[in-house]
């Protein structure tokens, strides 16, 4: 059973690994911070329902999909924030599904600073799918059968932050579970490992119609380097433009890509942003 299995239970091994690089932090990370940082719960005065879609590695079979819807928003009396979401990565036949709830209390630490500590707590199911198919994969034993993992897990963060400033620090996965399927175990290799955050920004007002926003992201995992992105947005809207603005701007990932973003922020109310990563690593061709 164990050699038979070894080609999923590899896939997910792999699928766990990098998931400091599959974690909730997508190339349009400032848009949704709160993927990370359960913190950022409470710290706008309003509910966001944001979703995200990420196509990793577009052309090679059976590349990575990730999708996530999430809300978030204050509580109406307390100083307080609440939120969720919903994730789910896709890598050939394997996939991972989260489901979090986050909690957070937010206290004033000046006229214009607050301080934001956040947690999140929820499941995650692992799945590998033998009904589906990957190419180049023959494994009669493993074909038409599902194994399933359901597993808790939980994060934490705390968030700084002021009407121009922002800082914040996170660790996901605390748990650190292992994968289990039936009688066979995979080793640390396959271990949901631990993953620390730590992220800033800077928003610049040039004129009262041109903003330029500064972010800066650090993630680490156990035995990996240190990553670091690098993102620049600027935003441009004009007064009879009812509240509209149109945003682009530039991210670096080291060891992976550089992007291009684009979007538009309209009536204070919806936004809609797109971005393209260039490889800058061994995948790119």
């Amino acid at each position: 059973m164990k050699k038979r299995l070894l080609i999923p239970i590899l896939l997910l091994s792999c699928l766990l690994r990098v998931s400091s690089q599959t974690d909730p932090l997508y190339t349009q990370f400032m848009t949704n911070p709160y993927l990370i940082n359960p913190a950022l719960a409470g710290t706008y005065p309003y509910y966001q329902i944001i979703t995200n879609s990420r196509l990793q590695w577009v052309g090679l079979s059976d590349a990575p999909v990730s999708n996530v819807i999430s809300m978030f928003g204050p509580t109406v009396t307390q100083p307080m924030g609440l939120g969720g979401f919903i994730m789910h990565d896709q890598w050939g036949l394997t996939s991972k599904t989260s489901l979090i709830g986050t909690y957070a209390y937010n206290y004033a630490l000046a006229e214009d600073l607050k301080i934001s500590m956040g947690l999140a707590a929820g499941m995650i199911q692992f799945k590998i799918d033998g009904n589906g198919s990957i190419d180049d994969i023959d494994d009669p034993v493993y074909s038409g059968q599902q194994y399933t993992q359901l597993a808790p897990d939980a994060s934490l963060g705390v968030y700084v932050y002021s009407s121009i400033y922002h800082g914040g620090i996170a660790m996901t996965h605390l748990i650190g579970n292992k994968l289990n399927i039936g009688q066979d175990t995979v080793t640390d290799l396959s271990r949901l490992t631990r993953n620390l955050y730590v992220h800033g920004g800077y928003k610049y007002l040039v004129t009262r119609e041109l903003a330029i926003e500064p972010t800066v992201i650090l993630r680490k995992s156990p035995a990996t380097p240190i990553q670091i992105d690098l993102d620049v947005r600027a935003w441009y809207g004009k007064r009879q433009w009812d509240n509209t603005k149109v945003w682009g701007g530039l991210s670096f990932r080291s060891q992976d890509a550089a992007t291009i973003l684009v979007g538009l922020s309209f009536q204070r109310k919806y936004e809609i942003g797109f971005s393209y990563d260039l490889g800058i690593n061994k995948l790119r061709t």
